[in-house]
């Protein structure tokens, strides 16, 4: 017989409220000493992964252009100073020309300052629109999160599964090594022909594909674990914990509602229509006037330090009189740039709605899948022992037992895979919610 897979028996245990079978030894799977648990992995990854670091440096961006949007809001101080020397040839007495000697020197030093009183919301709506859009980039930062911690779940799970893949495969190898011992001691006894022997010996070496198969799929699994942390690909292998993910206790509706309220990249896009309608208002503004209230003060002599000085205060507006057609196409412009971001708005809306809809689906058919190949399995298993059995009293054919040991392959590669895929549809269903974090990710409670 195959030897049980101990190490998927703790995983089904977590995930469907089943007492957890007891854990693998060394010697049945990699997976041993201090493992890192999804929670861990993923922490990790936010801490290490360039996608966060570039999303945080869209933020700083955001926040960098909010700054300069409320600028005017502040007094501008500025100070000058100058220099000046010229020299002029005047007329003189009796149309004769006298040079004057020398040459006309002037110093000035002054400061001016002005203040914004009023451009009828041209500034706060620059501020909105630049606050909304700061709004968006953390959104997306959140959405950049969420994203992150799928790869990592999807990664962590695959490793664990070609973990056990690895292990079905090799005990089809050593239970076909029996066969071939068993139908070479019936040949040699006379009671078998030699086809029996080859069919053995090729099922064997099918086998020992599988096993290599199997195996590189492990390292291929474990190098875009690694990646996903922020890694090196081929930083070896990690110890990785068995165990599952609580699954959400929605209903279909309940699922549509938390995506439409949670999902990071929704948020994102309704900020972005309200930083359009503030760029819309923006633009409406430019036909208004604006009103500043300016000061100076300045020294101005032929000697330095100047001493002599005048003043000024006052308020100036400026209004446009003829600006067209700029003004008009820059509100058509931002216009149209709003209609375009309720519609993108709008068409992720419908797209976060159909994803919720489909991944709550698919973890219900994961779920059934699962259930099935259990049986499968259970069958399979039966049917294996049987033919075996049949074999060994000389009933049976080498033919009843490959097709046999094949089938169960298969069935428990199935099973392997259907509880997997359980996990990654909790998973992808978090995600699509919009609520896929580290708390979601701890390891399911056993009762």
């Amino acid at each position: 017989m195959l030897r049980p897979l101990t190490i998927g028996l703790l995983l089904c245990g977590t995930v469907w409220g089943q007492a957890p079978a007891a854990a693998p030894s060394a010697t049945n799977t990699s997976i041993t000493a201090a493992p890192m648990s999804l929670a861990e992995a993923a922490l990790t990854a936010i801490q290490n992964h360039p996608d966060l670091k570039i999303a945080q440096a869209q933020i700083d961006q955001a926040q960098a252009a909010l700054r300069t949007a409320t600028a005017p809001f502040y007094p501008n101080l500025r100070g000058s100073s100058s220099f000046n020397y010229s020299e002029a040839q005047n007329a003189g007495v009796g149309g004769q020309a006298v040079v004057r000697p020398g040459g006309v020197r002037n110093y000035q030093v002054g400061i001016a300052a002005s203040q914004l009183l009023t451009d009828f919301g041209r500034t706060s709506s620059a501020v909105d629109a630049a606050a909304q859009n700061k709004l968006a980039s953390e959104w997306q930062k959140g959405d950049a999160v969420q994203t992150l911690l799928l790869r990592v779940s999807e990664s962590y799970f695959t490793v664990l599964r070609t973990h056990l893949d690895v292990d079905i495969n090799t005990d089809n190898v050593r239970n076909a090594e029996v066969q071939v011992a068993r139908a070479r001691g019936f040949f040699e006894a006379g009671t078998r022909a030699k086809i029996e022997v080859t069919r053995a010996e090729a099922d064997l070496a099918t086998a020992r594909v599988g096993l290599i198969k199997a195996q590189n799929d492990k390292q291929k699994a474990m190098a875009a674990f690694l990646t996903s942390l922020g890694g090196n690909a081929n930083g070896g292998e990690v110890n990785l914990q068995v165990s599952g993910l609580e699954p959400p206790p929605w209903n279909r509706e309940e699922t549509i509602t938390k995506a439409k309220e949670s999902r990071p990249d929704l948020l994102a896009a309704f900020a972005r229509v309200k930083a359009a309608e503030a760029r819309l208002r923006n633009a409406e503004a430019q036909y208004y006037p604006s009103f500043n209230a300016n000061y100076s003060y300045a020294w101005s002599e032929a000697t330095f330090l100047p001493t002599p000085f005048n003043w000024g205060v006052g308020v100036t507006m400026s209004v446009p009189l003829i600006n067209e057609p700029t003004l008009s196409a820059g509100v058509q412009s931002a216009e149209a740039q709003r209609v375009q971001a309720e519609g993108n708005q709008e068409l992720l809306a419908l797209q976060v709605q159909l994803q919720a809809v489909e991944s709550w689906i698919n973890l219900q058919e994961s779920r059934a899948r699962l259930e099935a190949s259990r049986s499968a399995v259970k069958f399979n298993e039966e049917n294996y022992r049987l033919a075996s059995e049949r074999y060994n009293v000389g009933v049976g054919s080498s033919l009843e037992v490959s097709d046999a040991q094949r089938l169960l392959i298969q069935a428990r590669s199935q099973e392997v895979q259907a509880r997997f895929d359980v996990q990654l549809a909790i998973a992808r269903l978090y995600r699509q919610a919009g609520s896929l974090t580290l708390e979601a990710l701890l390891p399911a409670k056993t009762q």
